[in-house]
């Protein structure tokens, strides 16, 4: 477990008209056995989208669509290792949240998000291990925590200490972010794929990576893309 007081005190300067205050959850997928070879995806589950354009491009979106799907891609360089990151973001789509089990399979690590400003985000939040432990029957996922919209003070419901309490709870790092301000998103985004590094390597090598996983994101992608071009 990385520290809590790993935790991370940054603002966030407001929110794009359309996004959410629900929870959120941020899949990752590490595959390949060498460093020339890493390939990953990033899924982001319903909610702030904010964190994915920051982490992509560094801006904040004036405004955001909860009903159109984003894809981005990008690379990365993470203690000295090559990562490729192809990151969706499924803006709260309701056929994916039924495929949600599906996803939970293949993500192989999850950044779990809520809103400081808002208390049911967090009390949601707060159950998202439980709904990943269904489905993988097991705890030992790699995990990062994160409050966001920090410089929002003044609109303030969930403590920083609770945030750090939950981290212990699911013994996983914890971060205090602000999407608006783009404090310490890169960082959460490279501590899941440390954590996820740092799961692989304690495992078998015959519980190792599964092209599977790479199938699963294809369809996941294929699902919502013609979702999105069907005739409405």
């Amino acid at each position: 477990m990385a520290p809590a007081e790993e935790s991370h005190a940054g603002g966030d300067g407001g929110e794009a008209q359309g996004c959410l205050h629900a929870p959120g959850l941020i899949g990752c997928l590490l595959s390949g056995s060498t460093p020339s070879s890493w390939c990953s995806w990033l899924l982001s589950l319903y909610v702030f989208p904010a964190m994915t354009m920051q982490f992509i491009s560094h801006r904040f979106p004036d405004y955001h669509d909860p009903t159109i799907e984003d894809a981005y891609k990008t690379q990365v360089r993470i203690d000295d290792e090559p990562a490729y990151l192809d990151i969706l973001d499924t803006a709260g789509q309701a056929e994916f949240t039924a495929m949600r089990d599906q996803y939970m399979r293949g993500g192989e690590g999850f950044i779990i998000c809520y809103s400081i400003t808002d208390r049911q985000s967090f009390q949601e939040a707060s159950e998202f291990k439980e709904l990943i432990y269904r489905v993988r029957h097991t705890y030992n996922i790699p995990l990062v925590l994160v409050g966001n919209k920090i410089d929002l003070q003044e609109f303030r419901q969930v403590s920083r200490d609770e945030g750090m309490h939950l981290a212990q709870e699911y013994s996983c790092p914890f971060f205090e972010t602000s999407a608006a301000l783009h404090f310490y998103i890169d960082d959460v985004f490279h501590e899941l794929v440390r954590e996820i590094r740092r799961r692989e390597k304690s495992l078998p090598q015959a519980e190792g990576k599964s092209k599977s996983k790479d199938s699963l994101w294809q369809k996941l992608k294929g699902s919502l893309k013609k979702k999105r071009e069907s005739p409405s």
